[in-house]
């Protein structure tokens, strides 16, 4: 158990660590004081504590440090379960009562959308809380480094804001089947780390129906040789993939891929539909609520007709709507996830979906995207964190459609897009923050646009 504090070291700590209030919560999870007139950000702190601050970097216009001692802990402080929390970076808000992240993850969508949006009289509801097995597990997917640590070989998780490995033997906020296959890859590392040699990232992803889909990833070819000691590692194992060849030295997937054991595609089941998808392809990662999402989705564009649904992966919402009625078209640049998208059509017979393999500003100019926006009642919009080409908005706002539903997972880029939505002439209607990655600063957003109208103060 961990309080999210560090330890001080001998002696008088009023020596070394200064006493700091702490007065707000960044997004990457670092409380916010002042120290001798600058401000300093502090890991393992919240708002509201005196802590005393061990100092990392001291620039010339702020500090960067971490709690070492929690002197009046917050009411909202909980006992993070973590042994690595807070030096792992996939958590930030371990140290967080539940109830107080949803209230922070709300202040944060309205904070974002008032002072990067100027939309200060948006009507940001409270946010959805995720299911939570056991109290934490939510992932169904997740990314290990793969390197060396503590003298060996290691799997685990980048410390915050570098690219220094915090090894993990276990994860307490994933789901049980991708914790017990952690557990068998750390176990692995320690002995035969031959197995993993050459690798950069493992990714393990599970899904409905105890699929469970293994990616290794590396600059160079995977050995064929590795496939028997991960499957006996790994027994629960329904399909070994390997992608090499990255385009770019932050991205984990490469160009190529290969299944070299079992199915290579990841199962699940959404709103009572089946999903297959590769691993490469974008899928979310917390299943029941992308279920919500979609639900929602569903019953606010239930009386269109004609549909366009950008960024649409591997036809998740597209195949929905679909079922549901709806003429759609799906549009996505990645060729991957469109033939996902196709087969995933195709499985349940909907004969009203059709998907495009295009950049979605592309496909939207010239004569052909005049025709789809004019042909479209409302259009959906599910952007990386980016957020929206302004060619895609200026063209939405061209062609006059009366409605338009933005799901982001950046609040930053949802201000700026939702301002150029606004002065296109769109009202905002509600904002609506999802908590897909709890324990984390990350929060998924539904704003709903619709065309003219009076609207609130300052929206």
């Amino acid at each position: 158990m961990s309080s999210g504090a560090g330890s001080a070291p001998g002696g008088d700590p009023s020596d070394k660590h200064p006493r700091v209030h702490i007065q707000d919560l960044l997004q990457n999870g670092q409380g916010v004081g002042r120290l001798n007139g600058r401000v300093v950000f502090v890991t393992g702190a919240l708002p509201g504590e005196e802590v005393r601050v061990a100092l990392d970097e001291v620039k010339a216009s702020y500090s960067v440090g971490h709690a070492v001692e929690i002197l009046s802990p917050a009411r909202e402080r909980t006992v993070s379960p973590c042994e690595v929390f807070p030096r792992c970076g996939g958590c930030q808000t371990l140290h967080l009562a539940y109830p107080a992240s949803l209230a922070w993850k709300q202040r944060i969508v309205r904070e974002a959308l008032a002072r990067l949006g100027g939309l200060d009289g948006a009507h940001v509801l409270p946010t959805q809380a995720s299911p939570l097995l056991d109290g934490l597990r939510y992932r169904n997917k997740v990314s290990l480094v793969v390197g060396a640590a503590d003298g060996g070989t290691a799997v685990g998780l980048y410390a915050a804001r570098t690219h220094t490995i915090v090894p993990i033997r276990t994860c307490p906020v994933v789901m049980p089947a991708v914790d017990e296959a952690v557990r068998a890859l750390a176990r692995l590392a320690r002995s035969r780390p031959q197995v993993l040699r050459g690798l950069r990232h493992v990714v393990i992803r599970a899904g409905a129906r105890d699929s469970l889909v293994v990616a290794l990833c590396g600059r160079a070819r995977v050995r064929t040789d590795v496939v028997e000691p991960l499957r006996r590692a790994m027994p629960q194992m329904t399909g070994l993939v390997a992608t090499w060849d990255p385009p770019g030295e932050n991205v984990i997937f490469g160009r190529r891929v290969e299944t070299m054991w079992g199915c290579g595609d990841v199962t699940e089941v959404v709103a009572g539909v089946t999903f297959q998808f590769g691993m490469t392809s974008f899928f979310q990662i917390n299943t029941p609520v992308l279920e919500h999402i979609a639900g929602l989705l569903v019953e606010r564009l239930s009386g269109c007709a004609r549909i366009l649904d950008l960024y649409c992966g591997v036809g998740t919402f597209s195949v929905l709507l679909a079922l549901r009625g709806a003429a759609v078209t799906g549009i996505d640049s990645a060729p991957r996830s469109v033939d996902d998208a196709a087969r995933n059509a195709a499985r349940h017979g909907v004969t009203r979906a059709a998907f495009l393999c295009a950049d979605a500003a592309t496909a939207l100019a010239g004569r052909h995207g005049r025709e789809l926006l004019a042909g479209a009642d409302a259009v959906l919009i599910d952007p990386p964190r980016r957020g929206c080409d302004a060619r895609v908005l200026e063209a939405i706002a061209r062609a006059g459609l009366a409605r338009v539903e933005y799901l982001s997972c950046n609040p930053a880029t949802l201000a700026r897009d939702a301002r150029r939505l606004v002065d296109a002439g769109y009202r905002l209607e509600d904002v609506r923050p999802f908590d897909m990655f709890p324990f984390t600063g990350h929060v998924e957003v539904l704003a709903g646009f619709v065309r003219g109208g009076a609207a609130p103060a300052g929206v």
